[in-house]
């Protein structure tokens, strides 16, 4: 009798075991939630890469908008998406406290336009893309530009405020063909006349002026210094003079990759720095397949130049001369699978 018990209780628990089994199957498991997919990759924000365009031309960036749940979207979605003008100012003072000049500074309208303040997600999908047109021509990069988004309310949906995932701090960053983090440690820094000791900073951020001209900070100008933008160098990339198409070594045809050379206009805004270029700035650009990923180019930049500038800044009755020469060198890995460029570059 007591086996026939406790067969019983085993069959009845399993019954319904399966039975709830079933019905949380057929359920959602999660309550179903807005929110902008806009991962931290740098600095509390996230970082975006554009392409520059001149002008007035736009680049337009597509926002992925995201429905979360354990099966598919079943209705439609309408999302409203506008800027969200409060975030950054507490971000800037939790991160940088009295640094003022390191404050992230919210995108003017000038720069950016949406065409829509509504992104439609459909039935049957789970994300939608919000566009964002922007343009970048006479945006100065030596401050950091964001663009902060939110989802708004709406009684027509939940948010997903979880680790704020209903906020996007879009930081902008154009790039053109040559900028990017400059190996600078050949890039020899002498103080005044003085030919046998040097100074070097590691790396160079070369972001952008134009489609054609990067910027850099001169010498050993810490990127971080308050003063940053009185140190800044521009270099203005002219069309190659040789281009030479490499050969495959076994069978003697072109491999579609180029060495390019040519000259560097450098040049400094500041008159205070009493900039003066020396001899003739060069670049070499050199592209080879990956040995271990043929289908990703390795793009090898080799900036050659020399330069002089006077520091004022760094004392009321002193100024410092410095000389510089060397080269900066940049490596850019990008896929050839991948259609879209900003994407195709390995950052």
């Amino acid at each position: 009798m007591k086996n026939l018990y406790f067969y019983l209780i085993i069959l009845f628990g399993a019954l319904f075991c399966l039975s709830g089994c079933n019905n949380e199957w057929e359920d959602e498991l999660y309550t179903r939630m807005v929110s902008l997919k806009a991962p931290i990759n740098r600095d509390d924000v996230s970082i975006i890469y554009l392409r520059y365009k001149p002008n007035d031309s736009t680049v337009t960036y597509k926002l992925p908008v995201i429905v979360s749940g354990s099966q598919t979207n079943d209705r439609d979605y309408n999302v409203r998406i506008d800027v969200d003008n409060d975030t950054l100012n507490a971000l800037n003072i939790d991160k940088y406290a009295a640094r003022t000049d390191l404050y992230y500074h919210q995108l003017p309208e000038s720069f950016y336009e949406l065409p829509s303040q509504t992104c439609h997600i459909p039935a049957g999908s789970d994300v939608a893309l919000f566009d964002i047109n922007f343009k970048f021509s006479g945006l100065d990069l030596v401050e950091k530009w964001v663009l902060p988004l939110t989802v708004l309310p709406d009684a027509s949906y939940s948010l997903n405020t979880y680790k704020g995932r209903q906020k996007a701090l879009l930081w902008i960053m154009p790039f053109n063909d040559y900028s990017g983090n400059y190996n600078a440690g050949s890039m020899y820094v002498y103080f005044g006349n003085n030919t046998t000791k040097y100074m070097t900073a590691s790396t160079r951020e070369a972001r952008v002026v134009d489609e054609n001209t990067i910027f850099f900070y001169a010498g050993i100008t810490e990127e971080l210094a308050e003063n940053r933008g009185d140190f800044k160098v521009k270099c203005e990339f002219l069309p190659p003079d040789e281009v030479t198409e490499i050969k495959d070594s076994r069978t003697g045809d072109g491999t579609g990759l180029y060495v390019k050379k040519g000259r560097l206009i450098l040049s400094a805004d500041n008159p205070a720095l009493e900039f003066e270029v020396i001899g003739e700035p060069t670049y070499e650009i050199k592209e080879e397949f990956d040995i271990d990923r043929p289908h990703i180019i390795k793009r090898f930049f080799t900036l050659t130049m020399e330069y002089k500038y006077k520091d004022s800044d760094s004392s009321e009755n002193m100024v410092f001369p410095y000389r510089c020469k060397g080269t900066m060198i940049l490596q850019r890995n990008i896929s050839t699978l991948i259609p879209d460029e900003d994407q195709a570059v390995f950052w």
